[in-house]
């Protein structure tokens, strides 16, 4: 009787936060003198010009002023955001609708005066998906408001929080149409619709504090939606694909597949009990979401890609962006410094080991694909090469820890893409001496394990304490290596590391064509003087290289037809009509000067750079390649 008597009482409660009967509100206020919950609902029902009303709700303040922010920053995006510049028409009243007086301080926070006789605030939300083209807002970060069709709900842009007030306790009721389902790994509570005659549910949810509000991304929509069990862990999958091109039969399979090779690859390290993955797929409309990828949370991941892919790149991409997601339920949502732990969203103090939430994570998307035999070894080679490759575009003459600490300035910010790939190499490294150092048995997999033991998701570290405590737990040589390489940055021969498991660079011959290569031209057009010019890589192309041509010639003319900007796609053409054999002349200009190259037409060969396993290689580096790949 008293379960029964407590729905009653809930679901009155919950019909009134929007107004739906007058009659409740005695009932409201009565619950309010004995809560000590802030009380939020968003309606998804009555959207007007693509916002949603968010009404807020708390009573028994003792204090003068009280202000209200919604955040600037949340963790896993390293960039300001001000998700305040969204929020519209801020309101704040007493218990009798009078409205008090409030003030806007920059883009995030309100302050309220009379804070005593506070009852509730309101105010609309914009979305950020229909207008990328004005803003920096990375689009799983992002919100969207499509009525009827589409919501996606990262709270931190919907709900804030009061100053001192972030432990407290959260309710939320969202109204939401009947046609439209949540999707979340948030436990919910739906209360029973007693008018049968309305289009709309109420959805309820609790949050033990803020954080948890912050990290707990919902997404309604027409139901497509399944449910599977890996290893103890329940994970949901489900697509919002608007001219349902894809679907969760389709994706599913895969999906299964990756997720239970991750959850081989952790073994013991056991984090969550629920994921769920919210994939959003865009039009690329003008007005939809252009930023593609994902963002992490403690037990789900938000994830946006265009709905044009083909089935194959769709589970290529989710299988490389969901896997790192996924893999950040060990660093940083288990394994994290204090700034991380009781992180201000609006005055962000950031930790310096970037290198193990982001490096460490992507490198782990990558190694448990070749030891659970997802991908070749010639794979996984070919990514550690693109990656050491592509590390080289950024500034590595700062340190790692002192990028990390300021991530959000310049000139620290820009390299911030470089977590992802020297941060990932810094991984490998620290991989290669473990195994180095323990004859195979153990890799920077096992320090993850020794530090989530050490640590865990209620007991953060010091950032000035992790090498200290890495040295303590695995081997010195480990340490030495961080404050060498991510603190002080010397410079890493990753040459010298591959090495020791026998894996060296060479090259090879693959197929190419005369003036691109795998969908990368080897020539560029100048905006400036309208000439064409040849790229720096041009002199691995057999064909160019056997002609005489140099990277930064300008190409004037071939079998006298002349060449611009204006017509330089008839290259690719014109080329596809060339036969092995035909003489062909070249007019270039080189440093100013004209020159003729004349050859015959030979088969275009690109000579490519390879990582690959070293055939002179000792017993005791095959032993390591092998653990390596293999464990």
């Amino acid at each position: 009787m008293l379960k029964i008597i407590k729905t009653i009482i809930n679901l009155v409660f919950a019909i009134s936060i929007f107004n739906v009967i007058a009659s409740c509100k005695p009932v409201e206020s009565t619950l309010y003198s004995e809560v000590s919950s802030i009380i939020a609902s968003i309606d998804l029902v009555n959207v007007v010009d693509d916002k949603v009303k968010v009404e807020i709700q708390i009573s028994n303040l003792d204090t003068d002023t009280i202000s209200y922010y919604i955040p600037k920053i949340v963790p896993g995006t390293y960039q300001n955001n001000n998700y305040g510049k969204y929020i519209e028409d801020f309101k704040a009243f007493d218990k009798v609708g009078n409205q008090l007086y409030t003030q806007k301080y920059g883009d995030n926070r309100w302050k309220i005066n009379n804070a005593k006789a506070l009852h509730k605030i309101t105010y609309w939300v914009n979305d950020t998906f229909d207008s990328e083209d004005t803003h920096e807002i990375f689009s799983p970060t992002g919100t969207n408001i499509l009525k009827n069709k589409n919501f996606v709900l990262n709270l931190y842009a919907f709900i804030g929080y009061f100053d001192k007030l972030k432990e407290t306790q959260y309710r939320l009721f969202i109204k939401h149409p009947k046609i439209l389902k949540a999707s979340t790994s948030t436990k919910e509570i739906i209360p029973e619709n007693p008018l049968e005659n309305q289009k709309y549910n109420i959805d309820r949810f609790t949050f033990k504090r803020y954080a948890d509000v912050a990290d707990s991304p919902i997404m309604y929509s027409v139901p497509d939606h399944v449910t599977f069990t890996i290893s103890g862990i329940e994970v949901l999958l489900s697509v919002y694909s608007p001219g349902k091109i894809h679907n969760t039969a389709r994706i599913m399979p895969q999906m299964e597949r990756m997720i239970r090779a991750q959850r081989n690859f952790l073994g013991e390290i056991n984090a969550t009990k629920k994921y769920s993955v919210l994939l959003y797929l865009s039009s690329t409309k003008k007005d939809d979401a252009k930023g593609f990828g994902a963002l992490e949370h403690n037990t789900s991941t938000v994830v946006v890609l265009p709905e044009s892919i083909s089935p194959k790149k769709l589970n290529e991409s989710l299988t490389d962006v969901v896997s790192h997601e996924f893999f950040h339920i060990v660093t940083p949502l288990t394994i994290h410094s204090e700034e991380i732990h009781d992180f201000d969203y609006n005055n962000p103090k950031m930790s310096e080991h970037i290198w193990l939430y982001e490096g460490t994570t992507e490198y782990f998307s990558l190694l448990f694909q070749i030891t659970q035999g997802l991908i070749t070894k010639e794979e996984f080679l070919d990514r550690l090469l693109e990656k050491i490759e592509v590390s080289k575009q950024f500034d590595n003459s700062m340190s790692f820890t002192t990028m990390s600490k300021n991530i959000l300035i310049e000139p620290y910010r820009k390299n911030y893409r470089n977590v992802y790939e020297k941060g990932a190499l810094i991984s490998m490294c620290l991989d290669i001496i473990m195994r180095e150092k323990s004859n195979g048995d153990k890799g920077v997999l096992d320090l993850i394990k020794n530090l989530s033991s050490k640590f865990g998701a209620d007991l953060p570290f010091k950032d000035k304490e992790l090498i200290k405590t890495i040295k303590e737990i695995s081997y010195p040589e480990v340490s030495n290596f961080l404050e060498n390489h991510v603190v002080n940055n010397q410079y890493i021969d990753y040459s010298a590391y591959l090495k020791k498991i026998g894996v060296i660079y060479s090259t090879t011959n693959v197929p190419s064509s005369y003036f691109i290569h795998e969908q990368q031209p080897l020539v560029k057009g100048s905006e400036t003087t309208k000439e064409v010019v040849f790229e720096s890589n041009i002199t691995f192309n057999s064909f160019l290289k056997n002609l005489g041509v140099q990277g930064g010639d300008v190409l004037l003319s071939i079998n006298e037809k002349i060449y611009t900007l204006k017509n330089i796609y008839d290259l690719f053409g014109d080329s596809n009509q060339w036969k092995i054999g035909d003489q062909i002349t070249f007019r270039i200009k080189r440093n100013g000067e004209e020159m003729t190259l004349t050859s015959t037409v030979i088969e275009p060969i690109m000579e490519k750079i390879i990582l690959k396993p070293d055939p002179s290689a000792s017993e005791q580096q095959a032993k390591l390649f092998k653990k390596w790949i293999n464990d």
